[in-house]
């Protein structure tokens, strides 16, 4: 009687466990993986007012884009 409300139990307990933290496993793997941006150089664009218009910064004479994403 008593294993047999254990083997009852045990499914239900790690379902509801399993229900609790799947959000938060799955929150976190998108922050890291499609929330994450990257300062980079855009090698194409070689001068300052080109660099600013496209909402970029010039820096040590490259333009950089501080949103990248490193999937792109």
């Amino acid at each position: 009687m008593l294993l047999t409300g254990y083997l009852i139990a045990l499914p239900i307990c790690t379902l509801i466990a399993f229900s609790l933290l799947l959000p938060l496993l799955t929150a976190s793997f998108s922050a890291s993986i499609g929330t994450s941006h990257h300062s980079t150089s855009i090698p194409w664009i070689d001068n300052a007012s080109e660099c600013e218009h496209t909402g970029r910064n010039w820096r040590d004479r490259k333009c950089w884009d501080n949103q990248h994403d490193p999937m792109f």
